[in-house]
């Protein structure tokens, strides 16, 4: 019994490793279109702070959660750095959703990747959590921005938006449970 639990929690933190490698990726990406985008000058040099601010951000806490999966430790190999990439991940979506124009951003599909790093767990009731989550971080940054820049969109438009978005990150999470073979309370 005790050689199976080993290899579970193996299991967890061999997966955990790869999802921050991959992150490793994503943030390289990002990096990369930061520079892009600043090379033809599309965006000003306050965003680009403020991006390459979120960027080294997620890298430190995507190297903090590389590092914490390869301890032996069980709170720092599989409890915490599960949920401490996707809550990064959902501030780095929800930023970046500000920044990009709100409900006008082309950045939604970053919630994706919380929901991706969350079905790590194997568990229904953090899938879910992690959507509702990213859902009501979506509709702040979209309201925020609404708000803040007033004459950039209708209000029908806003709340449409929102609740599309808020409706293809439930599927979005519901299709990675049935990934995930999570028909019934994993844990």
């Amino acid at each position: 019994m005790q050689k199976k639990q080993t290899k579970v929690q193996d299991d967890v933190r061999l997966s955990i490793t790869r999802a921050s490698r991959t992150v490793y990726f994503f943030i390289a990406i990002y990096m990369l279109s930061i520079i892009i985008f600043d090379s033809g000058n599309l965006i000003t040099r306050e965003a680009i702070i403020q991006r390459w601010t979120l960027a080294t951000l997620l890298l430190l806490i995507n190297t903090a959660v590389w590092f914490g999966a390869t301890q032996k430790s069980p709170f720092l190999g599989k409890t915490l750095p599960i949920p401490l990439l996707a809550l990064a991940l959902l501030v780095f979506a929800g930023f970046t959703t500000y920044w990009e124009r709100g409900m006008a951003s082309t950045s939604t599909i970053f919630y994706a990747l919380p929901i991706l790093v969350v079905a790590i767990a194997k568990n229904r009731h953090a899938l879910q959590a992690i959507a509702v989550l990213g859902a009501g971080t979506y509709a702040f940054a979209s309201v925020k921005y609404f708000n803040d820049y007033f004459n950039e969109g209708y209000r029908v438009q806003l709340w449409g938006t929102i609740l599309l978005v808020t409706a293809t990150i439930g599927a979005i999470t519901w299709l990675t449970m049935i990934i995930a073979d999570l028909r019934k309370d994993s844990k």
